[in-house]
């Protein structure tokens, strides 16, 4: 894995990273402060956490996948992605799991939560040596308000490549009426079922799930080829230039 961008190198201590700010001169534009603003732990209490997904490169955050707007209904249908999502089953399911993710929820309308996630973004990009951050290992947009917080942080990350995958169509549309998403904001709008064609409308990059044969020109992810599990070197997701990424049914 190549080392983190800046705002600092992969460090141990906030005390390093602030050394590191002094003797490259990185005081300008606030950088400082987004990595010494709050403490860790106070920026992880305001946000109520990160999730570590074993296969992912990085951190992540998310809510419970039962708040899903339009997952909870497609999870009633015969043959759709939702019927069978990983995070309304297995580990997903434990009381001390479900408890976090609805802890972030409850938390994701605090004052200072930009700032907060600003930082753990920043951090968690120290402490995994990769400047890629993921939204919504569980759950999805519940709002406009809640996309225009994400952009807000992606805002004020630049350094760091997001991606958030959602099934939330209307809520990124009413937002694109009047704003724009951030260059390093990548927002992956999945298919509905299993086997169907990307959703293209957006003109957004898209995902979608196969069982046997995936959609002409897409990219295939090949964690699930990977012992462990675990997307290696890949970072198709967090790219533009992947129109779509189709993961094969599981």
């Amino acid at each position: 894995m190549k080392s983190a961008p800046l705002p600092w190198p992969r460090t141990q201590t906030e005390s390093e990273a602030v050394e590191y700010a002094r003797e490259n001169d990185l005081f300008d534009g606030g950088v400082l402060q987004k990595i010494i603003g709050l403490s860790r732990v106070r920026a992880w209490e305001i946000v109520g956490g990160l999730s570590r997904p074993s296969k992912m490169p990085c951190y992540a955050w998310g809510i419970p996948a039962q708040t899903c707007i339009t997952g909870s209904k497609l999870a009633q249908v015969e043959g759709s992605v939702c019927q069978s999502c990983y995070a309304l089953k297995g580990y997903f399911r434990t009381h001390r799991v479900q408890r976090a993710y609805q802890r972030r929820l409850d938390r994701s309308t605090d004052l200072r939560w930009v700032e907060a996630m600003i930082k753990l973004v920043y951090w968690q990009t120290a402490e995994t040596g990769v400047p890629y951050f993921r939204w919504f290992d569980s759950g999805d947009l519940q709002s406009v308000e809640m996309l225009r917080t994400i952009c807000a942080v992606a805002v004020d990350t630049p350094e760091i490549k997001h991606w958030l995958p959602t099934r939330e169509h209307r809520i990124v549309e009413a937002y694109l009426e009047d704003e724009t998403l951030p260059s390093n904001l990548v927002v992956r709008v999945s298919a509905a079922l299993i086997d169907g064609q990307p959703a293209h409308t957006l003109g957004l990059p898209t995902s979608t799930v196969h069982s046997s044969t995936p959609p002409a020109g897409s990219i295939v992810c090949a964690a699930r080829h990977r012992e462990p599990v675990a997307c290696g070197e890949c970072r198709a997701c967090w790219s533009k230039e992947a129109e779509t990424v189709s993961y094969p049914l599981h």
